[in-house]
């Protein structure tokens, strides 16, 4: 298949997160016997359609070693899972949500604790390191009153990028959505660091061809792209809209064109690239993979 080529090659391309009825009949063809069979058992016939998949859960709760220790058995080797750091690290002032408890609103103490995020992910994970692609180090928009500058941002990226990197056995992928951060100071960390840079299509960041365009020929250890919202919308507005997620609801040609282009710079530099895209970006994940894969090819 065209995925199995671009594999071949250290190009990975899949969804952010794999359980959607909606894909039934479109890529889910098996009986599944209830919704609680489905959910435990479709990603083994989601990884016969793709190499990779994005794992979000891992964002809100530590990872749990034997739930990535059964998602690694219901796939085949050479598929790849991309973790998500877990929030407790990457917030750094917990959002007025149910949700956080007590914490809600209050600023992280444990903001980039490297310690923290070796002990309780890294190294548990180690075991699991050969089946799992870059870890995803996103963070949320930094409001004014949050973190000064950019490059106060920079600088405690950089510490911890310096501890968390050593771990060899693992790759990292940094996603920002300050704008004005997106720049050759934040690209230079990632590259000393052997960490690369994740291109995300998202409410209020520039386009991923202008991430492209700001990166320049700095190299960098890889490429993410995630492909979560077009400019403009929110995912609020996203969700309404296009469940159940079974048809495109939209279609971003110019997106796609550029995710296309960022996978031929990376055949070109020599280095894998990891391309997530999520049903709030046209409505449904495998049809816009289809398209972009046709894009590829012209």
């Amino acid at each position: 298949s065209r995925l199995e080529k671009l594999r071949a090659k250290g190009i990975y391309i899949g969804t952010s997160s794999w359980k959607y009825e909606g894909w039934k009949d479109l890529i889910y063809h098996r009986p599944y016997r209830s919704q609680k069979h489905f959910n435990e058992e479709c990603l083994n016939e989601y990884a016969e359609h793709f190499t990779a998949v994005g794992v979000d859960h891992t964002y809100y709760a530590w990872p749990n070693p034997s739930q990535i220790k059964r998602y690694a058995e219901h796939t085949p080797a050479s598929f790849r899972f991309c973790l998500k750091a877990t929030e407790r690290v990457t917030v750094f002032q917990y959002p007025k949500l149910k949700r956080y408890g007590k914490e809600a609103g209050k600023l992280n103490e444990h903001f980039l604790n490297a310690g923290e995020f070796e002990d309780n992910f890294l190294i548990p994970l180690e075991p699991f390191s050969k089946r799992l692609g870059p870890i995803l180090i996103e963070f949320s928009h930094f409001y004014p009153g949050m973190i000064s500058s950019g490059r106060e941002f920079v600088e405690k990226l950089d510490q911890f990028l310096s501890q968390v990197a050593r771990h060899k056995a693992f790759e990292f992928a940094v996603e920002i959505r300050n704008s004005n951060w997106i720049c050759a100071p934040y690209f230079e960390t990632l590259k000393r660091h052997g960490v690369g840079h994740v291109f995300n299509s998202w409410t209020r960041v520039p386009t991923i061809g202008e991430q492209m365009d700001a990166l320049g020929d700095i190299p960098l250890a890889l490429y993410a792209a995630r492909l979560l919202l077009s400019q403009g919308t929110k995912y609020e507005q996203a969700v309404e809209a296009f469940s159940p997620y079974n048809e495109l609801k939209e279609t971003h040609p110019a997106v796609r064109q550029q995710a296309a282009e960022l996978i031929r710079r990376a055949q070109v530099a020599g280095i894998s690239a990891y391309v997530f895209v999520n049903n709030r970006f046209e409505g449904c994940a495998p049809l816009t993979i289809a398209a972009i894969l046709d894009s590829l090819e012209r």
